[in-house]
C-alpha cells in the first residue's frame, strides 16, 4: 500500500548537508509518509553519503536516485514526483529541516479541506555561521490570484505540501522554468484551488548563498524569470503559451531588459537582504554591477558599507531588532562557509 504523503527533496553538492534535511522527515510525528531524495550527479560524494546514510538509517520509507547526468532541479524534481504516488507532495528543500509535526499538520489541514491544493507554515531564515535567525509567518488563506500576481511568492517553497490532484491538473512545474518554478506553479495552480498556512512554525530554512536569493548572478536571473511567470500568468492562453516558448528558446536576458523597474526592485531588495544577513561583498556586487540608478545604488554602497565595519555592531543589532532577527547581530564573521 503506498504512503500517503510522498515527500521530495533533490541535491547538487550539498553532501554535508544530507543527514539533518532527511533525519528531519524520517522523525516526524507522521508516519504514513515515503522520503525520495535525488541526487542531480553531484560531484562531491553526495550519491556516496546517501548510500551510506540509507544502510545506516535502514528505514524502508527512504529511497534515493542518482543521476548519471546533471538534469538540472526542475527537470529532476518533476522526475522525482512521477516515481511517487503519494496523495500528497511535500516539498522539502536541501539542507532544511522540517520539524516533527509539519508533515502531520500539513497533511491534516488537506485533509479537512479539499478545496485547498497548496499549503505551507511559518518557517524561519536561518544563517548557521552566525546563528542569526528571523521567524517568517506568512498567511496564504486569502491569497487569491491578484494578489499573486501583485505581492509575489507567498511561499518559500521547500515548505510546501500539494494535492496532487491539482498539481497534476496544473500541469506541475514546467522545466522552461528553471528559476522561480514554484512561483509559475503557484500562479496556475491557484486558479484551481485555494492556498492555506498552517500558522505555526513547522520548517527551518537555511540559507545558502550561493542560491537564487543571494548570489549576485543568480538573483538576477531568478528576478527575470519571476517577472516573466507574472507576464505569462496575466496573458490570454495562447499568448502565455508563446511567451514560454520564447523563453525556452531565447532565455530570460532576452525578455527582461537590466532596466526594468520590477527588477531592479527585487535586485534592491536582494542587495539589503545580503547586507543583512552579512553578505557584504554579495551586497557590494549587486549594488555596482546591476542597480542602474546612481542613487539607489550609492545607498546600498553606503548601507552595505555601514553594517559590514567592526565597529557597527550596535547598528547592527538594531537592524537585527527592528526586522525581528534572533542572535547573530554582533557578528561580521564572512557566511559564505556555508557554500556548498
Amino acid at each position: 500500500m503506498s504512503a500517503k504523503v510522498s515527500v521530495v527533496t533533490g541535491y547538487y553538492n550539498r553532501r554535508s548537508v544530507l543527514r539533518r534535511t532527511i533525519t528531519s522527515i524520517l522523525e516526524q510525528s507522521y508516519d504514513d509518509l515515503e522520503l525520495l531524495v535525488f541526487d542531480d550527479a553531484s560531484k562531491d560524494g553526495t550519491a556516496d553519503e546517501l548510500a551510506r546514510l540509507a544502510d545506516e538509517l535502514d528505514d524502508p520509507r527512504l529511497r534515493f536516485v542518482v543521476h548519471e547526468r546533471n538534469l538540472g532541479f526542475v527537470t529532476g524534481l518533476r522526475q522525482a514526483i512521477s516515481q511517487t504516488t503519494g496523495e500528497y507532495i511535500a516539498i522539502q528543500g536541501s539542507g532544511d529541516v522540517s520539524l516533527p509535526g509539519r508533515i502531520r499538520l500539513q497533511s491534516e489541514l488537506l485533509d479537512g479541506d479539499p478545496g485547498v491544493g497548496v499549503v505551507g507554515c511559518h518557517y524561519a531564515n536561518v544563517v548557521e555561521a552566525t546563528g542569526a535567525r528571523r521567524l517568517r509567518t506568512p498567511d496564504a488563506t486569502t491569497m487569491d490570484f491578484e494578489r499573486l500576481v501583485t505581492r509575489g511568492n507567498v511561499f518559500s517553497h521547500g515548505e510546501v505540501m500539494l494535492r496532487r490532484s491539482f498539481y497534476e491538473q496544473a500541469g506541475g512545474y514546467r522545466t522552461a522554468f528553471t528559476n522561480a518554478q514554484d512561483y509559475d506553479l503557484w500562479l496556475r495552480m491557484i486558479r484551481l484551488c485555494r492556498f492555506s498556512t498552517v500558522p505555526e512554525h513547522l520548517y527551518d530554512r537555511y540559507i545558502q548563498f550561493d542560491g537564487v536569493s543571494y548570489d549576485p548572478k543568480k538573483l538576477a536571473v531568478h528576478g527575470r524569470y519571476s517577472i516573466i511567470a507574472q507576464r505569462v500568468a496575466t496573458l490570454p492562453p495562447r499568448e502565455g503559451e508563446r511567451l514560454v516558448e520564447r523563453l525556452r528558446s531565447e532565455g530570460p536576458l532576452a525578455l527582461v531588459t537590466p532596466e526594468d523597474p520590477k527588477l531592479q526592485k527585487k535586485l534592491f531588495k536582494g542587495s539589503v537582504r545580503s547586507a543583512v544577513w552579512g553578505a557584504y561583498d554579495d551586497a557590494t556586487e549587486i549594488a555596482r554591477s546591476y542597480i542602474t540608478g546612481r542613487l539607489p545604488r550609492v545607498a546600498l554602497l553606503v548601507f552595505a558599507a555601514l553594517l559590514g565595519r567592526t565597529w557597527a555592531a550596535r547598528i547592527r543589532a538594531v537592524v537585527f531588532r527592528l526586522l525581528g532577527v534572533e542572535g547573530g547581530a554582533a557578528s561580521v564573521a564572512s557566511p559564505r562557509g556555508q557554500r556548498a
